[in-house]
């Protein structure tokens, strides 16, 4: 049976699919819970992913989810030879999802729209109401660990963006190693797509992610806790109003996704040089 908190995190995220004008219910996090990552794979190349990505808007942009709900778009490459090259896909992308199905066992492979739930579940992203029901029980779950995540003051003759992070651990968590991932990811990106199964719209992308990089390892067994300073390249091409970060702890093996932090566009551009 759900509990009455479940329900009100569902009422709450369903919300946003509903007409306009319809009075919304309040989005209250559990007590203790963090942020959970959304990550959906994607391709301006399928026709059925752009419903997808406004879902996956929404819920990033919406001041009732957002903070709660770390949405990240990786654009994968294999659509790429059918038409229409997207200009943010990249072989990694594609990687990183054929590691979420073999680490969920997904018997039909890579596939878009995918969407992958704080690392634990997966589904096809263009069933609205699943997705919804989702993300409502991973916020239900109780957070073992905390990601810290700050703007610096970046130094003179030292371009990109200075972080502070840190991540903590409680003793519940039974993995042999986490690793911090830290992500920068693009708003605001529109396409006029010209060939293939998209020819002739022009796609809005939000959440795009620009680079992944690893800024360090756990091992919970010798360690609870760690911090350090990471400092991220940031192309010149990509607009750094439109800039927002997002750091997560993610055991390699399972890939379950423990704790995670975001700084929207706003407080990381603020600080980047």
């Amino acid at each position: 049976m759900q509990s009455k908190r479940t329900i009100a995190l569902g009422l709450g995220v369903l919300c946003l699919l509903a007409p306009a004008g319809v009075r919304a219910a309040e989005v209250v996090p559990p007590p203790g819970r963090g942020a959970i990552v959304i990550e959906l794979f994607t391709s301006q190349g399928c026709s059925s992913c752009p419903g997808a990505d406004e879902v996956v808007s929404r819920l990033g942009l919406d001041e009732r989810t957002r903070g709660l709900v770390i949405p990240l778009a990786f654009h994968v490459d294999y659509w790429n030879q059918i038409g229409w090259t997207d200009p943010f896909s990249a072989y990694g992308w594609t990687l990183r999802q054929g590691a979420y199905c073999r680490a969920l066992q997904v018997d039909d492979g890579p596939y878009t729209p995918q969407l992958v739930v704080d690392g634990r579940s997966e589904l096809n992203a263009a069933q609205e109401r699943r997705v919804l029901g989702q993300i409502s029980s991973a916020l239900e779950r109780p957070a073992l660990a905390r990601v810290s995540l700050r703007a610096r003051e970046a130094e003179a003759g030292k371009p990109g963006l200075l972080l502070a992070i840190g991540a903590e651990i409680d003793e519940g968590v039974d993995a042999r190693k986490l690793e911090l991932l830290v992500a920068v990811y693009e708003n605001g990106l529109v396409t006029s797509v010209t060939r293939g199964e998209n020819g002739g719209r022009s796609l809005r992308n939000d959440f795009v992610v620009r680079r992944l990089e690893s800024a360090f390892t756990l091992e919970p067994r010798k360690e609870k806790h760690k911090q350090r300073e990471l400092r991220l390249k940031l192309d010149r091409d990509w607009k750094r109003e439109n800039l927002g970060v997002a750091a997560f702890l993610q055991d390699p093996v399972s890939m379950r996704i423990y704790a995670a932090s975001s700084l929207p566009p706003a407080a990381a551009e603020a600080r980047s040089e």
